[in-house]
């Protein structure tokens, strides 16, 4: 692992107000191969209401890294893989009391780490938080990000509403959580590459620790653009069956979670890989599918199995 640091100092916040003595914030983005998104969602993150955190930039080799000069005060971490990343953006933070991660192509209103640090500060209990997604490119096609600036600046005219409900889940675009709550929990190193399900494995374990929580006045769109590992698709098929059998073996998921995150998308794979325009990728994923479930008959839980998997040309 290999870091690069910069001027660490924290900067005032940009409304004015002195930063909280108490509170030490940071963010981290885990991001590979997407420069252009990376570069965008540093730029957003810039016109945060809040500047007094620390940005880690956590990605496998410096092609990653958007052209041009970084924040100042950004750290760079190198690793690879989405758990491993997140981890070593972690590991570059240590004295964070909160941190807070966004994928590459969310589009990130400009109060939403104000409003998660208020929301923080009245509750706490909550040792996790999610915010409310406006639109979300990863259940259909990518949300353009024009549309994403569209939906963000229409969201404004609701009024501040301190609605908020418990969660289970922390969706893996944007959550944030107090560092220093939740016992050293970690994202799990053995989820490889895109690390499917993550993000609800991490919520489980915070859950050990307190309360989590989907606020309202924390907006964001996850474009959910695709590309990279996720169009390896016997890979992703491998993970979709494997990485649920394997959380409830090590105790993070129940039965009925792990039946819920497999079952259908083994099933929906069956069914399309039959006939139709999805059927090529279908049997794919489907085959690591199988592939997984053979592994499981055998009790072998093996989540890095995906690293040995070939990667079909074009993906």
């Amino acid at each position: 692992m290999e870091y690069s640091l910069g001027d660490s100092t924290l900067p005032a916040a940009s409304d004015g107000r002195e930063a909280r003595t108490t509170d030490v914030i940071g963010v981290v983005l885990a991001s590979a191969g997407r420069s252009q998104l990376l570069g965008e969602v540093i730029a957003d993150l810039g016109r945060q209401t809040r500047q007094d955190f620390t940005l880690v930039l956590s990605v496998p080799d410096v092609q990653s890294l958007p052209d041009g000069p970084l924040p100042t005060g950004a750290i760079v971490v190198h690793d690879r893989g989405l758990a491993a990343q997140r981890n070593a953006g972690l590991d570059a933070i240590p004295g964070a009391t909160h941190v807070f991660c966004f994928d590459d192509d969310a589009v990130v209103r400009e109060d939403f780490i104000e409003q998660a640090m208020d929301f923080f500060a009245c509750h706490p209990e909550v040792v996790g938080i999610t915010g409310r997604v406006l639109l979300d490119g990863a259940a259909a096609d990518a949300v353009p990000r024009e549309e994403a600036e569209r939906a963000l600046a229409a969201s404004w005219s609701t009024p501040v509403s301190r609605r908020w409900r418990e969660s289970r889940e922390l969706y893996g675009c944007n959550f944030g959580f107090r560092l220093g709550a939740i016992g050293g929990e970690r994202f799990d190193g053995r989820l490889p590459l895109y690390s499917w399900l993550e993000d609800h494995d991490f919520a489980r374990r915070l859950m050990r620790h307190g309360t989590l929580a989907r606020v309202e006045d924390c907006v964001v769109v996850h474009r959910g653009v695709k590309s990279g590992g996720r169009m390896a698709h016997e890979r992703l098929g491998y993970s979709q069956v494997m990485n649920p059998a394997y959380l409830h073996h090590v105790g993070s998921f129940p039965l009925w979670l792990t039946l819920r995150e497999t079952v259908p998308r083994l099933g929906k794979n069956a069914v399309r890989s039959v006939a139709g325009p999805e059927s090529g990728w279908r049997r794919e994923r489907l085959r690591g599918n199988l592939r997984a479930a053979g592994d499981i008959a055998r009790r072998r839980f093996t989540p890095e199995r995906i690293l040995d998997i070939p990667v079909a040309r074009g993906a």
